[in-house]
């Protein structure tokens, strides 16, 4: 019996869709599609540049796979390719745009669902704090931003995140130190913010 394309490998899609199968090629887009855009929206805060970005890094991945030579996961590549695409286009713009209603979790759609058996506050706190750290994530520079993004978001090690970023293991720990400073800093002054208007 052949084995379902949902239960092969990444590099064994990979080789499959070069291979023209296009079943592979549509496993490895649900696979990472949804884990590309959200990296491309998080570091840039723009899901019009993530769509573009996911977009090209799967039409890469089609044109260019066969370089990809299996050093690492196919996920840190995918995530490289787009963080390169991601630069080039903060870079092109200059600029950053404010995260439009739905996308800071790529679903397109608004507000979370509510559980039901839930307490409404203590969801709407939940979701605050949420929105509290996406802003402050997303107001550190970027060269920050990336790294608490892979390491903490996608969960990679710090091993892999250097493969992405193309740097030392060392300066992915630095940077992440000096993060998580950052981080603790922008929070204790939107929680000060927050308070004094509520007052």
């Amino acid at each position: 019996m052949m084995r379902s394309v949902g239960t092969w490998s990444d590099e064994e899609l990979l080789a499959g869709m070069l291979s023209g199968n296009g079943d592979c090629f549509d496993e490895l887009y649900r696979r990472w599609q949804s884990g590309v855009y959200r990296f491309a929206l998080r570091l840039s805060g723009s899901g019009s540049i993530a769509e573009d970005v996911t977009h090209d890094v799967f039409m890469s991945l089609i044109r260019d796979g066969h370089q990809y030579r299996g050093t690492g996961r196919l996920g840190s590549y995918l995530l490289s390719m787009a963080r390169h695409g991601t630069m080039l286009r903060l870079k092109r713009e200059r600029r950053y745009e404010p995260l439009e209603d739905g996308e800071a979790t790529g679903d397109g759609g608004g507000a979370a669902v509510v559980d039901a058996q839930s307490d409404p506050l203590e969801q709407m706190a939940r979701e605050e704090a949420v929105d509290a750290v996406r802003r402050a994530v997303l107001g550190l520079p970027l060269h920050y931003r990336e790294v608490v993004l892979l390491c903490h978001f996608h969960e990679l090690s710090y091993a892999e995140a250097a493969e992405v970023i193309g740097c030392e293991i060392g300066t992915v720990a630095s940077r992440m130190h000096r993060a998580k400073g950052l981080l603790s800093m922008r929070l204790r002054e939107m929680t000060k913010e927050s308070a004094g208007v509520k007052r």
